[in-house]
Formats: C-alpha cells, structure tokens, sequence
C-alpha cells in the first residue's frame, strides 16, 4: 500500500459556518452583526453551490408585512392569520414557537433583502418572486462588506467535542488535499438536505446530509425525520429530463389527468375538490404525490416507473401559447421543449411522477436554533420543526430567519467561551474513519453502492410507505452500515480532488441519516402530512401529536418523543382519516395567498 501524507492546518475563529446557501451568509452575517469573527466554508463554488441557487423562488410574508415592506400585500391578511395557515398546513406538528418566529421576522428580512439589492420580478398577497441566484448573490455581497471570511471547496468532515459541547470541526480543502483543523467557539450547520439520498431529486445533488449526519454523530437530536416532501408530476421519463419540475409547473397552471398503466384516470378516485384545491396550490405536493405512489405501489406504474400526465386544457393551441407567453423562463433549450410539446401534442403525455425537493426534519433546535448540544446551531433544511408535517410556504424565508437567529445566538455565545485545545484522540480517530477508503487496496466501489442507496430509497421510502418495505429497508441500511461501509475502497489515492473519495465520505453521511429517516418512520404508528402509511392510514391525535427524537450514543440508536408545542392552536381530538383530515386542513387554509 502507498503511503499517504497528511498535512493539517490548524484555523482559529469565534464562529464556524458549514454551507454558503441563503441560511449559511445569513447566519454568518447575523454572527458578525454581534462582533464574532467568522468563517464560512463552502463545500462548492461560494454562493453556487446547494439548494438556494436552484431555487425558482419566492419569498413568503403575511400580507400587513409586504406592504410594510413596499409590496403589494392583502390588507386584509395578518400575522395570526399566516400563523394559523402554516400550522394547518404542517397539520399541528409544528414546534409554533419557531412558527411564530417565521412569521413575526419575516417583513425584517424581506426589507433588508430588498436593501441588499435583491430584486424581486414580482409580488403577490404573500410573497415576492426573485430567482435563488438573485437571494443568494444578495446576503453573499452583504457577508462580504460585513467582514466575514470564507472558504470555498471545503468540506466538513466531523465536528469535535469536548464533554459534550462541540468546540469545533475537522475540515478538508478539496483542491490541495489538505486537512483543517478549525477550533471554534461555536458551529453553525446549514447543510441543506440529503436529496442524494434518491434516484429523481429535484433539489441539488451536492445535498448529502453531511450537516445532519456529523451532528447526530456527534450526538445531538434529531426529530422530524420521518417526513419527506416529495415534489409530484416530476419527469422520470424521457431521461433526458428526468427530475425536470416542467411538468410540475405546467400542472399548477394549466391542471391535468394522470393516467396509470392500465389507462385509468388516477384522479377520478378521489374527492374532486381535493384534486382541484390541491392542484392549484402546492398541497399537490402532499397530495398528489401520496396518491401517485399508492398508485405505483398497486403495481400500475408505467415501464420507467411513473404516471402518464397528460395537461389539462381544452385546445393545445392554448396550452402551447401560455407556455410560450408565461413559463418561456422555463423553457431553456427550445429543442427542448419541441420534443416535450409533441409527446403532449400527439396524447402520448409525458411519464411523470413523485421526486424529493424537501425534507421537512434535521436537527432539533430551540428558539435561538440552538441544538441539544451546546456551542451547535443549525439553520435552513437541516434544521427542524418549523414546518411540522408539511411544508407549503417558502424555505427560502425560512433560510434567512432561522439564519439571522442562529448567527445572532452564535454569535452572542461565542463571547462566553473559551478557545479549547482538539483531543489529538478524538481527531486521530475521525482522521482514520475518514482516510479508510484510501488505504484500501480492494473493496466497494462507493459509485455502484451510492446507486444501489437511491434506488432502494426511491423504491421503498417514497411518499407512500407500509411497515414491511420498511423494515426491508433499514435491514438494507444496517447491512450498507456494517458490512458495505468499512470496506469501500477508492481506485485512485491521492487526496487532492479525489471525487471517489469525497462520494465515499458522503455515502457514509446518506446513509446514516437515511437510517434516522427510517426508524423514525417506522416508529410513527400513523399518517399525517407528507408522512402516509398504508398500514396505518388515520391520522391519530391522541397518541401521535409528538414529535419522533432520535439520538445516537456510543453508536446506538435512541428513539423517544415530546409533545409537540400547540401552545396557540390545537387540532381536533381523537383519530381520524387521512384523507378526510388533509381535507379539513386544506379548508381550514386562508383564500390569501393560497395559490402559488
């Protein structure tokens, strides 16, 4: 075996940030504004790499904000009304404390937005309209003239601890294969999600749940983890276009059938307000998508494992000139489109169905989005609870007020601490986890396993989920844990941008934290929001109006609960129907700014 040399780098700052998507400068600004020096590392090119820079995004604000703000914006609407709908919509597994906080921070962080020079395209009751690029160029330009430093293609590994309070994290520079030794006083994760983790995605691929993974590793609670958004109507086939949301957007605009194998009209099963209400709004993407994958699980998928969608309007002339005159930003390559618009044309439809964009739990965190382990904050999609079981308004405002909380906190926390030396122990010990692939001369090969991971988790973690495929499932996982992992094994062996090397660490992330997907869902004997299970298909507020922790210690998994805070709202007692109470929910939610 070839000798490998390690250089480590020791960095000292007040306030480590691991991710430069929205939550990532808003937390670093947000540290900054209390005084702490701070470092932001960015696994990827700074401000486009993650989920924000995707985002064709909206940023969403009770009515009264927006015209605070210099909107347009309902007068009609209210901070309690927006309140009440986001917790209708997370169907009161929210943690409506950090709710309220959504609601009440959000006309501040759409003003300094626009003062950072954000510019929105357009606005409606509860939302202004600006592409993610847009939002992430703005608090980047802002973390810049505020002082903070950064580091891009820079992966964090692990964090480090000392008696249970972590004290700062080991890191790599992907392009000089160099190790960093980053001693802070505190850490901000803003990771974003695990999409990787699946075969048809519509967030960024770069997303691996390293930020999740490393805390409960480390430790720290989890809850929330059983609930996934999948996007629905998303292409699986042509594959050229698979995870293209098009389809998804033509949906919302123009509606539509989908057709199953047998040629059968999906929708015409269920209640047809339901699929109305749900079509217009992006509760299609709980519903619709719960009703797509109980269809593919009774076998009437289509040969690449979809739905046939075929747009709802009277002439194609139509259809074919909305598209051109409203959605051309969509329709990037014009070749493109013409081969999309002829399947549609001729009443082939397009093969379309469920693909994850968002999941809804991570790490726990308190009003400060402060961990359960102390010096550990998180913002953005790693971070839980604000959305409950479901999400409907925007992430990107969650980004900057979880952001904006988390650096404040951080920040202030900082001042209170001591720099503390590394365990040369505990560093040796992640330092071998890490460089294992490497010293290998045989083994796995992390591509072939990472495509076996998406598949398996595609199939048998959907939307759409039973007890036994379950349990399938995370015997999948225990075996990857125990008998694949520690015998990966990389071709090459150098460490600087070894991308062999890199899917082999982020392998390890997915698959411990799709392994806390899974138990938690497994635990939760219910369904509720984007969580459905077909063995228990009612939604149960008597036993399951609790949030699902999980927890690692010296390598074993600890499952509990807590109540859920409802401090404000509490739903309708005892159990009921999931369908019939997705319904109450939709109708419990305000006609402002229902429809995005």
């Amino acid at each position: 075996m070839r000798k490998t040399k390690i250089n480590i780098k020791s960095i000292q700052t007040d306030v480590l940030v691991a991710g430069s998507g929205g939550a990532g400068f808003r937390s670093a600004i947000g540290a900054r504004e209390k005084g702490a020096k701070v470092l932001l590392v960015s696994k990827g090119r700074l401000a486009r790499c993650g989920a924000t820079p995707m985002a064709g995004a909206d940023l969403t604000c009770h009515g009264k904000g927006m015209r605070a703000a210099g909107f347009f914006g309902e007068p009609r609407d209210s901070e309690e009304k927006f309140f009440s709908d986001i917790v209708h919509q997370g169907c009161f597994l929210n943690d409506q404390r950090l709710t309220e906080i959504y609601v009440k921070d959000g006309p501040d962080r759409l003003k300094e937005m626009v003062e950072w020079g954000m510019r929105v395209n357009t606005s409606d009751e509860r939302a202004v309209d600006a592409p993610g690029t847009v939002m992430v160029d703005a608090v980047y330009r802002q973390a810049r003239r505020s002082g903070v430093e950064t580091l891009e293609d820079v992966v964090i590994l692990g964090l480090y601890t000392r008696e249970n309070e972590v004290i700062g994290a080991l890191g790599l520079d992907l392009k000089a294969g160099e190790f960093l030794r980053i001693q802070a006083k505190a850490v901000i994760l803003a990771t974003g999600g695990w999409h990787k983790a699946y075969s048809v995605v519509t967030g960024s691929r770069e997303l691996t749940g390293d930020g999740v993974a490393m805390a409960l590793r480390a430790g720290a609670e989890l809850t929330d983890m059983e609930f996934i958004t999948f996007a629905c109507n998303v292409i699986y086939w042509p594959s050229s276009y698979r995870g293209s949301i098009f389809t998804y957007v033509l949906s919302l605009v123009v509606g539509g059938e989908l057709k199953n194998s047998d040629g059968q009209l999906v929708y015409d099963q269920y209640d047809p307000w339901m699929i109305d209400y749900a079509n217009k709004t992006e509760w299609n993407k709980s519903f619709i998508s719960i009703i797509s994958g109980k269809e593919i699980n009774k076998g009437k998928a289509l040969s690449h494992g979809g739905l046939r969608y075929i747009p709802g309007r009277k002439s194609f002339e139509e259809f074919d000139q909305l598209v051109q005159d409203s959605y051309k930003d969509w329709v990037f390559h014009c070749a493109s489109f013409i081969d999309l618009r002829e399947k549609m044309r001729n009443g082939e439809g397009i093969e379309v169905g469920p693909a994850a964009e968002y999941f809804e739990g991570g790490i726990a965190v308190n009003e400060d989005f402060a961990a359960s382990l102390p010096g550990l904050y998180a913002a953005g999609e790693c971070a839980s609870s604000v959305f409950g079981a479901n999400r409907v308004s925007a992430a990107t405002m969650e980004m900057l007020v979880s952001g904006a909380r988390a650096g404040w906190a951080a920040g202030e926390y900082a001042f209170s601490q001591p720099s503390w030396d590394i365990d040369p122990k505990q560093e040796d010990t992640l330092l071998q986890s890490i460089l294992a692939p490497l010293f290998r001369e045989s083994g796995e090969k992390p591509s072939v396993i990472r495509k076996e991971l998406q598949r398996q988790s595609q199939k048998l973690m959907g939307p759409v989920r039973n007890e036994s495929e379950m349990a399938e499932y995370l015997s999948f996982l225990d075996a990857l844990k125990t008998a694949v992992i520690p015998h990966l094994a990389t071709t090459l062996k150098d460490l600087p941008y070894n991308k062999e090397w890199i899917e082999a660490i982020d392998l390890a992330n997915m698959v411990d934290t799709m392994q806390a997907c899974c138990r938690a869902s497994l635990f939760r004997k219910e369904s509720r929001g984007v969580h459905y299970r077909e063995d228990y298909p009612n939604v149960d507020n008597t036993n399951w109006l609790k949030e699902v922790v999980i927890q690692q210690a010296n390598g074993n998994w600890r499952i509990s609960t807590r109540p859920v805070n409802t401090y404000k709202l509490s739903p309708p007692s005892g159990t009921i129907p999931y369908m019939d109470f997705t319904k109450n929910m939709m109708r419990s939610h305000s006609d402002i700014g229902g429809h995005h």
